[in-house]
């Protein structure tokens, strides 16, 4: 079986990298053979999808694409190959999409994050996100374009004849950092990531920590990059209330930008790590902080599902409310009882490790491509 993988520029071709990652496994049990192909032309995709011969491509676009362009996109390929697997990769932020328009012509939509309830699908929220609405609700955001909230750019209307082709993905957890991270291979991503005398003093450091004693020495952390509008306003607020903690805790909260290597040790120093939400509900902090031990507390996951799915309420992760009304509170038990707070953190760093040691992405693909009728 062959693939071709027609993914664009960053945040496509990085959410595509499992099918490089685990190519050998892909070939053992499904006799998956990829080759990836990486362009944000719209229309040099479409001779790269008419030139090949297979049976199964996989596309991502820009996720600013105009629905309208994707529509007659999708349209014109199926009509010049009808019997080849279409996909759809969106790897986007939030639950919704403009793009469920494409449906009658792809054979599935993956999607990094599902809503649990099913019906969500068929409202429509301002900013296109149920979180968002709440927000606004409680006045934390402003329905406006000038707090990003833009509540028609990011949804479109599912027509329940097309609910079966809506299948979830997998998130920035399979990016190829992320993955090697998980795999224990931290200096590699450092110097991928860092310039080489920012690791060698994060290292330092490190080894200073070590001599010293200091396990655990940042009682609560939370370092946030400020994008604009609503999630900027949340993760401000957030940690202006974290520090409110300084007096009785060591507390490192903070939208200061600090070298990779340094975030790195700073989370491997946490107890716990407090994540405001960005433009979704999960960051790549998340899978971060439970790798490195520090306690992850964040706003209530429940109503979305996504792959990998590693955080469980009260077993791996501590949830919120939504308005972070009880995050003080929940820092302060957990830092007063240490066995609760390692017992969770433990459970998190087991659940997210072992999730790429038993390489369960394989088995997720096996159901996509199942589904898709080409595997058993």
């Amino acid at each position: 079986m062959k693939a071709l993988i027609l993914s664009n520029t960053g945040f496509g071709h990085g959410s595509l990298y499992p099918f490089i990652h685990y190519r050998d496994e892909l070939k053992a049990r499904f006799g998956l053979i990829s080759e990836e192909l990486i362009s944000d032309d719209i229309q040099e995709k479409f001779r790269q999808a008419c030139a090949f011969d297979g049976e199964l491509i996989v596309l991502s676009v820009p996720w600013d694409t105009d629905r309208h362009k994707l529509h007659d996109f999708y349209r014109e390929l199926r009509r010049e190959r009808p019997d080849q697997r279409l996909v759809h990769f969106d790897y986007a932020d939030g639950n919704q999409t403009p793009f469920f328009g494409i449906m009658p012509y792809i054979d599935l939509y993956l999607k990094q994050y599902l809503n649990t309830d099913w019906n969500d699908y068929r409202q429509r929220f301002l900013g296109g996100s149920k979180f968002i609405e709440y927000l606004v609700s409680i006045g934390m955001a402003k329905d406006s374009i000038l707090s990003e909230v833009w509540t028609d750019l990011f949804q479109s209307e599912l027509q329940p004849e097309h609910d079966d082709k809506l299948m979830l993905g997998w998130n920035f957890g399979l990016w190829k950092r992320m993955i090697y991270l998980a795999e224990g291979r931290k200096d590699i991503v450092l110097l991928g990531k860092d310039k080489p005398q920012n690791f060698a003093k994060a290292k330092a450091k490190s080894a200073m920590d070590l001599l010293g004693g200091r396990k655990k020495s940042i009682d609560a952390y939370c370092r946030a990059t400020l994008y604009a509008g609503w999630t900027k306003k949340h993760r401000e607020w957030t940690i202006a209330e974290l520090n409110k903690l300084a007096d009785q805790y060591n507390i490192v909260s903070s939208t200061a930008k600090v070298s990779f290597s340094e975030y790195y040790r700073e989370m491997s120093q946490s107890r716990i790590f407090v994540s405001p939400s960005g433009w979704c509900e999960y960051t790549p902090k998340d899978y971060e902080a439970m790798y490195f031990g520090a306690l992850l507390l964040k706003p209530s996951l429940e109503h979305i599902k996504t792959e990998p799915d590693v955080c469980f309420p009260n077993e791996t992760y501590v949830p919120l409310r939504w308005d972070m009304s009880d995050m003080l509170e929940k820092c302060s038990y957990y830092l007063e009882h240490e066995d609760e707070r390692a017992r969770i953190a433990e459970n998190a760093r087991k659940a997210y490790v072992d999730y790429y040691a038993e390489k369960r992405l394989v088995d997720h693909i096996g159901k996509i491509l199942g589904k898709l009728g080409l595997a058993a």
